[in-house]
């Protein structure tokens, strides 16, 4: 329970486990606990034989990062030996060629593929609903859903399924889970994890990215799924910070800073809060408010806080509205994922067929599912009759689109920008306004991840209870935000691992 890498490894070597055996209590616990959380579409079928083929081959040295870690896929990302779904029932027997590029990293670091997680219909929403893995369910209470897209990662990675897992951020995909689930979720910087052979959903916003119960733990899975030649700006030398607790890290400034003792400035998104009147507010506000006192009061005053003034284009739900590019990029995106190379079998080559198939859970998919579908292939245009009127609205080469493109800009110009007024380090904000949504809503409201989604820059959702911490730091600067991330975790301390009685019996710890 609650296995860290680190700790895993530390047992490795002093032979107090083994890979095999690891392996084995992770798959009868899934066994036991995922009949009822179906938090898992499909198990690795070979897992076992790989582990035990590692401790026959012996501890290698040095130990690979990952060397017999078993880690649960979100599963749109390509792996030869099972199917790669999206969820959908319709996509059931796609099989690829060869793992994703970034899979194939994972291996290649020593990790055991585990298994392959339950998600949102296409990862097109937050209530981790699927016609082929159907609902998944919160580990601490049954009544709930656990966030998503990658809702499923998030609750088997809760309830010790294994030890790491890898999602897909669109929006929030990967910090809603996070939050609702008390795991950690990072959403790197749009670029530094490949995203080839993983099924899209908009290649404007969509990103891979690590999970697990600890930031350290994020920070070594991170640390192998990024590209090895990022093209970023080089990291300042690290600086420690002095808090009232011991922590294990040095804190890296995000820029270059010649004062030996410099106060790290943390906006704080005010209007990302809730108000008190809204749902589940005033337990939101009380969350946020005692996490960021603690931080305060444990610091040295090396971290200032410093409230943002209101920013009317940061706005939520405007930014849904006009900025979100997923109705104008999903038909394209799919199509060309499901007409790839790295594509060995599917019996269906494009959306339109999918659709016409009528094996997708019709009540998880979103407006953007139908919107994404107006737009008319090249093909269809040639074939429309001189006196059809309709509109090609939701393709990338519509005006609409290309005005979204033009406000993400600006989105990204009015960020750097009040970074730089203010000298930010960070700033930070609840994932999400309001708890997390019952079984039986279709829609996850109150979610905050839409403006790192948009501007491409790292956020990273930490535990708390009962929803979860998100800190942005600028793009590039990931390593940063993690080690910050790791601070705060280090005094909040949010992980509570959920109480699992009996075979379905679950309560909150």
């Amino acid at each position: 329970m609650e296995l860290t890498i680190a700790e895993y490894h530390d047992a490795l070597r002093a032979g107090r486990t083994t890979c095999a055996r690891t392996v084995s209590d992770y798959l009868a616990r899934i066994a036991l606990y995922n009949p009822t959380l179906r938090a898992l579409i499909t198990i690795t079928p070979h897992a076992l034989d790989d582990a035990q083929r590692k401790d026959r081959d012996g501890l290698p040295h040095p130990l690979p990062p990952l060397h017999g870690v078993p880690v649960i896929l979100k599963d749109t990302y390509a792996t030869a030996c099972m199917p790669t779904t999206s969820g959908v029932r319709a996509l059931r027997a796609l099989t690829t060629k060869i793992d994703a590029p970034v899979v194939q990293r994972l291996l290649a670091a020593g990790a055991i593929l585990l298994a392959k997680a339950n998600l949102h219909e296409f990862s097109l929403e937050g209530v981790t609903l699927s016609s082929l893995g159907g609902q998944t369910l919160n580990p601490y209470d049954l009544s709930r859903t656990p966030g998503g897209s990658s809702g499923g990662t998030a609750a088997a990675l809760a309830a010790n399924f294994a030890l790491v897992g890898c999602g897909g951020d669109t929006v929030n995909s990967m910090r809603s889970p996070a939050s609702a689930c008390s795991v950690v979720g990072l959403r790197p910087s749009k670029g530094r994890v490949e995203g080839t052979g993983i099924m899209p959903v908009s290649w404007t916003q969509d990103v891979a990215g690590p999970m697990a119960r600890t930031v350290r733990d994020v920070r070594v899975l991170f640390d192998v799924m990024k590209n090895p030649e990022e093209g970023l700006s080089s990291i300042p030398e690290p600086v420690s910070i002095p808090v009232h607790i011991p922590l294990p890290l040095p804190l890296k400034p995000p820029v270059a800073d010649t004062n030996t003792n410099p106060v790290y400035k943390i906006g704080i998104l005010t209007d990302y809060f809730p108000n008190e009147t809204t749902p589940d507010g005033p337990i939101v506000l009380q969350t946020i408010t005692q996490a960021l006192h603690l931080v305060t009061s444990k610091t040295s005053n090396r971290i200032q806080f410093v409230p943002l003034p209101h920013q009317p284009t940061w706005d939520v739900a405007r930014l849904r509205a006009e900025a979100d590019t997923q109705a104008f990029e999903f038909r394209t995106a799919m199509d060309e994922f499901l007409n790839s190379s790295i594509v060995e079998y599917t019996p269906h080559r494009s959306l339109k067929d999918v659709t016409s198939s009528g094996e997708f859970c019709e009540e998880a998919v979103t407006p953007a599912f139908w919107e994404t579908q107006q737009g008319q292939s090249q093909q269809d245009q040639k074939e429309k009759c001189e006196n059809d009127k309709q509109k090609d609205e939701f393709t990338p080469t519509s005006p609409q689109y290309h005005t979204r493109l033009s406000i993400i800009a600006s989105l990204k110009e009015s960020v750097s920008s009040c970074f730089d007024a203010l000298d930010l380090s960070a700033i930070v904000y609840p994932h999400q306004r309001q708890l997390v949504a019952r079984v039986g809503e279709t829609v996850q409201p109150g979610r905050n991840g839409i403006l790192a989604a948009l501007v491409g820059w790292p956020a990273v959702c930490i535990p708390g209870v009962p929803i979860g911490l998100e800190l942005m730091g600028r793009f590039g600067q990931d390593e940063w935000i993690l080690e910050l991330g790791e601070v705060f975790e280090g005094i909040v301390n949010g992980r509570k691992a959920p109480l699992l009685e009996g075979v379905g019996g679950l309560c909150r710890e």
